[in-house]
């Protein structure tokens, strides 16, 4: 009686300590504005739009996490043309404020308004030892926190933050429209790009092309749920769109993220008897392909784009040159590597005429040892569990199962790609894993689900009776 009472209070309190929160926000939105108007017209401006953005957050509750990250994630911080990755149209210290914001406001609007509260458990307080450690390893190494704001790489550390800031947000609310708002967001930046330079590759505003793919990977599986639940022609027009996204963006590996997400949803479809899903997703691929096969234009586009000649091009030879400096170092440094990330980029840079290792689990480990890989591994290896689960009991949870595969999607890409060091692809990686680490007892025998063989004799039981 007495605990119900008390929930019964806080939810009388909470809307009180929301509105007095706004009001205090608004308040001083006016009072700060006004004072700077007169003189630094920009700086009120900038002011005005972060204390604005902070309170309509607020103003979303639980639903703020998820709706931050996505939006930091998707924002153009780069040029929306160009030619090779530039530098970052804002100031270095402002993206990495949106970086740390986009977790941090929202898990302290949390606390503020006496949020959920969730029970420790082993693997966040794993978590939370590896990124605390490898932040002060960080930080000795650099000297500094400004050396660690300028070497580019802060976004790393982020990924522990963002996951342990999502075990307060396990009820995932937000996450559908805020990943299908990020796909459009991209869409639109996209069109804009292609019609200014449609020579170009799409997708540097988010700093570089193959990270535009590692996004739309990463956020499509959770709108296209949002879609399908909707509109199957809005889930139509989505998987069309996001195809021609890739397309453009040149991202090969993107590809390759996106055939292996939809082989195991496939599979795990097929492993729960969902023959009416499996036949969607089917019909879905044949429509695609013969939309591209059959259209002339289109199959000149996909083939132009999607098919040079891979063993003449410049990135395959730095890849085998990777593979063999990263093998070396990491034998000679297995533990802590450098201590530094960054480190490998600038030792490629240095010996090659590109200056990154393509592939993320190799460069993390050149550049933070062991330690760093296993720390990187964990939102992965928590987004693999939930796929292993689905396979063994044979269901489908749709909302986990959409996490899981944009994580495996982003997995995937890593692998050709320095994703750890792409602030968004990290806040995507901690938050989504964060989530599925709270919702793991959704997905098995603890959410009253059978394995399959059970299912299949309980059916041929009712059959028999």
């Amino acid at each position: 009686m007495s605990s119900e009472r008390s929930q019964g209070l806080r939810g009388q309190m909470s809307p009180l300590g929301r509105g007095s929160a706004i009001l205090a926000g608004a308040v001083l939105l006016g009072a700060i504005g006004g004072a700077l108007a007169e003189r630094k017209p920009s700086t009120a401006e900038l002011i005005c739009i972060v204390i604005a953005s902070v309170v309509a957050l607020a103003m979303l509750g639980d639903r703020a996490f998820p709706w931050a990250i996505v939006l930091v994630a998707v924002v153009p911080w780069y040029p929306i043309v160009a030619e090779s990755a530039e530098a970052p149209i804002v100031p270095q210290k402002v993206l990495c404020a949106g970086i740390a914001a986009a977790p941090l406001v929202p898990w302290m609007w949390s606390l503020a308004l006496g949020g959920r509260r969730t029970r420790p458990s082993r693997g966040a307080l794993l978590m939370g030892v590896l990124f605390g450690s490898m932040a002060l390893l960080i930080y000795e190494t650099l000297g500094s926190v400004t050396h660690v704001i300028d070497s580019k790489v802060v976004g790393f550390v982020f990924t522990g933050v963002a996951f342990l800031c999502a075990r307060r947000f396990g009820a995932g609310r937000g996450w559908l429209p805020a990943a299908f708002a990020g796909i459009a967001v991209l869409a639109l930046l996209g069109a804009d790009a292609y019609v200014k330079a449609p020579a170009h590759r799409v997708g540097y505003f988010v700093g570089y092309p193959i990270t535009y793919g590692a996004l739309v990977v990463g956020l499509l599986p959770a709108a296209l749920l949002f879609a399908y639940e909707r509109s199957r022609l809005l889930a139509g027009g989505l998987v069309a769109g996001c195809a021609a996204l890739l397309i453009f963006s040149e991202s090969r590996s993107s590809w390759v993220a996106a055939t292996m997400m939809l082989i195991v949803a496939v599979v795990i479809q097929g492993r729960a008897g969902n023959f009416k899903a499996l036949g969607a997703v089917i019909a879905a691929i044949v429509v695609l392909v013969g939309l591209i096969v059959g259209t002339g234009s289109l199959s000149k586009i996909v083939e132009q784009k999607l098919g040079p000649n891979i063993a003449r091009t410049q990135s395959v030879t730095h890849r085998q040159w990777s593979y063999g400096y990263a093998f070396e170092t990491i034998g000679k440094q297995p533990l802590f590597g450098a201590g530094a990330p960054g480190f490998s980029a600038e030792e490629a840079a240095n010996r090659t005429s590109i200056g990154a290792i393509d592939n993320g689990y190799l460069s993390i480990t050149v550049d933070m040892g062991f330690v760093g890989l296993i720390a990187a591994l964990i939102p992965i290896a928590i987004a693999l569990r939930v796929l292993g689960r689905c396979m063994r009991y044979g269901i489908t949870p749709r909302f986990e199962l959409a996490l899981a595969l944009g994580i495996l999607g982003m997995a995937v890409v890593t692998i050709f790609y320095d994703s750890f060091y792409w602030a968004q692809i990290d806040l995507l990686f901690g938050a989504m894993g964060g989530v599925l680490s709270l919702r793991m007892r959704n997905v098995g025998p603890a959410a009253g689900a059978l394995p399959a063989r059970a299912v299949r004799r309980t059916r041929r039981i009712r059959w028999a009776i």
